[in-house]
């Protein structure tokens, strides 16, 4: 029996203590949890043909998971959320969330209208969850947002090259003024 692995002939404890009486396992092998079952075993010995109790299960939920329901229902999933940054930032569900127990609380906005509400306010902070209503971006826009978030990558010094932007350089500009700089 100490080498059976059928679950209905005994426990996993009793092929366990067969495993130790009979020198198959060593003392110093034994599984972390053998001392805390022998310590307080079960009430009723688990047995495979045994029913499962009825039990009710209760259901367990925050308001907020409602909320992010809804959100997840209309918008879908916005993006992925990066496990690996330092300084963790909130999703835009989170945001959403945030926005509509913070317009919930007031009270001046009915219910039904709460989702819109708080689309609307996370547009106000330049967030769109609807990207058919979100400005259309110009080469001039995202050259100024890029200059925001990178001001230190702005101008790149090459020597004997001019100081141009990374984003665009090309191949055929370096050689140009390459072969401009040899001639002089």
């Amino acid at each position: 029996m100490a080498g059976n692995r059928l679950e209905k002939i005994g426990t996993i404890f009793t092929r366990a203590t067969g495993l130790l009486k009979s020198g198959a396992m060593k003392p110093q092998d034994k599984p972390l949890w053998y001392n805390v079952y022998e310590a307080f075993p079960p009430k009723y010995e688990p047995c495979f043909d045994r029913p499962a109790p009825e039990v009710k299960i209760r259901k367990i939920f925050y308001p907020e998971d409602v909320i992010r329901a809804k959100f997840y229902k209309r918008y879908g999933s916005y993006g992925t959320a990066q496990l690996s940054d330092q300084k963790p930032r909130p999703t835009v569900c989170q945001l959403f969330v945030k926005e509509y127990e913070h317009l919930q609380a007031k009270g001046s906005v009915p219910e039904d209208q709460l989702m819109q509400e708080a689309a609307l306010a996370l547009e106000a902070q330049g967030i769109y969850l609807d990207r058919s209503r979100a400005p259309v971006k110009t080469e001039s826009s995202l050259e100024q947002e890029d200059e925001q978030q990178h001001p230190e990558q702005q101008l790149t010094t090459i020597p004997n090259i001019k100081q141009v932007k990374l984003e665009k350089l090309s191949i055929a500009e370096i050689f140009k003024q390459s072969q401009g700089n040899e001639s002089n």
